[in-house]
């Protein structure tokens, strides 16, 4: 009600969240010069957000998140605004360049809307980002180059965008504060810059479900605190480097369904938090190596269409099945000789 906006004029915060009040909101928010917070989220408001909101100047947080509004994104806002939580509703069209002069905003969540374009290259002006959420979008073009410029920025979402294509930026290794970097069921090409290796502080990369082409660079050896990378669903070749062994933190590897080729590298043994290990659907050869009996919190290994691996899996890896956390081992028992695997057909 009308009521709201100008009976409460001096009001600083407004927290409606978690209702289930529906309804549009009106211009007549943009009365309320004072507010600071604003929590409409976890509502069904639906209809236009109304331009009005950008004279909000004393606002920091605006989360709106898990509503109905669609229309387009209000083409002005304070540069006060240090949250804006958007994600989760329809909102459709271009991001507008002006969401650049959010200089004090730490976070920008935008993701699972309707939004299409490409990505401002003016976001990399957003110099206090923390965390910026774009991911399941309609965008296109590709990763502007400037998001390196956000040196502060720990977290970036961007997957699920499809019409988003090119190659990974290199300048993304700017980003020394970064540990979370999603960028998976994109179009993605091109091969992957050995200049992540830099990301030291890296814990998440995700990569799945792209074109991504060549190998997989021995410079990722140092992204010493990497707990999870994802690269299936590629067409990376060669081999897995010797360099995997300086992930020490790593606890999932997935890298099945490319064209990744030698031996699985006698070194993994040496990774000891490892517990889940994909890499069916490849090309390595020659036999498993013994040294992977070490790896003692494995859960899952899942070794299947590999059709140039030969001989038996060791008895040190069957161990695992027996004795420790070991609880799926898959492979093609036409080509192994295995006494502890889930038996996979050739699907060749």
């Amino acid at each position: 009600p009308r009521e709201i906006y100008t009976g409460f004029k001096r009001l600083k915060a407004l927290d409606l969240s978690r209702n289930e009040l529906e309804g549009t909101v009106g211009p007549e928010l943009g009365l309320m010069t004072d507010l600071e917070d604003l929590f409409l989220f976890d509502n069904n408001f639906s209809g236009v957000l109304p331009e009005d909101i950008g004279k909000l100047g004393s606002l920091y947080n605006l989360y709106i998140n898990d509503n109905k509004f669609s229309g387009r994104i209000p083409s002005q806002m304070e540069p006060n605004c240090e949250a804006a939580s958007m994600f989760n509703n329809t909102f459709e069209g271009r991001i507008p360049d002006s969401l650049g002069n959010l200089k004090d905003a730490i976070a920008l969540y935008l993701d699972e809307n309707e939004l299409t374009g490409q990505v401002p290259r003016a976001l990399g002006s957003m110099s206090s980002m923390i965390d910026l959420r774009l991911r399941d979008n309609d965008f296109t073009g590709t990763i502007p180059t400037e998001l390196g410029d956000l040196i502060e920025l720990e977290t970036l979402y961007m997957d699920t965008n499809q019409g988003i294509g090119g190659t990974i930026p290199t300048e993304l290794s700017k980003l020394s504060k970064l540990n979370e970097l999603h960028l998976y069921q994109m179009d993605l090409n091109g091969p992957l810059p050995s200049e992540l290796g830099l990301l030291t502080g890296l814990v998440y990369l995700y990569l799945d479900t792209n074109e991504l082409t060549g190998t997989i660079p021995e410079e990722w050896g140092e992204m010493r605190e990497l707990e999870e990378l994802f690269l299936t669903r590629n067409e990376l070749r060669g081999e897995l480097p010797e360099t995997f062994r300086g992930m020490k933190s790593l606890q999932t590897l997935r890298a099945a369904q490319n064209d990744l080729s030698g031996p699985i590298p006698t070194d993994m043994g040496t990774m000891l938090k490892l517990e889940y290990v994909y890499l069916e659907e490849n090309r390595f050869s020659g036999q498993v190596p013994s040294q992977l009996g070490e790896l003692t919190k494995l859960k899952i290994m899942h070794l299947d269409d590999n059709d140039n691996l030969s001989g038996e899996i060791p008895s040190e890896v069957c161990k695992l099945t027996r004795d420790f956390a070991l609880q799926e081992l898959k492979a093609n028992c036409g080509e192994i000789d295995c006494t502890c695997c889930t038996c996979v057909e050739d699907s060749s």
